[in-house]
Protein backbone atom coordinates (compact mmCIF):
# COMPACT_ATOMS: atom_id res chain seq x y z
CA UNK A 1 0.00 0.00 0.00
CA UNK A 2 1.32 3.42 -0.78
CA UNK A 3 1.57 5.89 2.09
CA UNK A 4 -0.09 8.85 0.36
CA UNK A 5 -3.10 7.32 -1.36
CA UNK A 6 -3.54 3.94 0.28
CA UNK A 7 -3.63 2.38 -3.20
CA UNK A 8 -2.35 -1.14 -3.69
CA UNK A 9 0.94 -1.54 -5.47
CA UNK A 10 0.67 -3.79 -8.51
CA UNK A 11 3.07 -6.70 -8.19
CA UNK A 12 4.68 -7.40 -11.53
CA UNK A 13 7.07 -10.03 -12.65
CA UNK A 14 8.23 -12.11 -15.53
CA UNK A 15 7.09 -15.38 -14.02
CA UNK A 16 3.34 -16.10 -14.04
CA UNK A 17 1.69 -16.61 -10.66
CA UNK A 18 -1.59 -18.19 -9.67
CA UNK A 19 -3.91 -15.50 -8.31
CA UNK A 20 -7.03 -16.71 -6.51
CA UNK A 21 -10.17 -14.63 -6.09
CA UNK A 22 -11.32 -14.80 -2.48
CA UNK A 23 -14.92 -14.13 -3.51
CA UNK A 24 -15.51 -16.99 -5.99
CA UNK A 25 -12.25 -19.02 -5.68
CA UNK A 26 -11.45 -18.56 -9.41
CA UNK A 27 -7.73 -18.93 -10.23
CA UNK A 28 -6.01 -16.67 -12.79
CA UNK A 29 -2.52 -17.47 -14.12
CA UNK A 30 -0.81 -14.14 -14.77
CA UNK A 31 2.46 -12.30 -14.17
CA UNK A 32 0.56 -9.29 -12.83
CA UNK A 33 -2.30 -8.79 -10.41
CA UNK A 34 -5.62 -8.80 -12.32
CA UNK A 35 -7.70 -5.61 -12.18
CA UNK A 36 -10.89 -7.58 -11.62
CA UNK A 37 -12.04 -11.18 -11.50
CA UNK A 38 -13.11 -12.46 -14.93
CA UNK A 39 -15.72 -14.73 -13.32
CA UNK A 40 -17.45 -12.59 -10.66
CA UNK A 41 -16.07 -9.08 -11.31
CA UNK A 42 -14.58 -8.69 -7.81
CA UNK A 43 -12.01 -5.93 -7.31
CA UNK A 44 -8.27 -6.66 -7.41
CA UNK A 45 -8.08 -6.34 -3.62
CA UNK A 46 -9.87 -9.70 -3.42
CA UNK A 47 -6.94 -11.60 -5.01
CA UNK A 48 -4.20 -13.51 -3.21
CA UNK A 49 -1.22 -15.40 -4.60
CA UNK A 50 -1.67 -19.14 -4.12
CA UNK A 51 1.05 -20.83 -2.08
CA UNK A 52 2.10 -17.74 -0.09
CA UNK A 53 1.48 -17.44 3.62
CA UNK A 54 -0.03 -14.34 5.17
CA UNK A 55 1.96 -11.48 6.70
CA UNK A 56 3.79 -12.42 9.87
CA UNK A 57 2.25 -15.88 9.96
CA UNK A 58 4.49 -18.68 11.20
Amino acid sequence: MTAKTGALLTPTGEEPREWQCLTCQYVVLSGTLPYKCPRCGASRVKFVVLGQSGEGGE
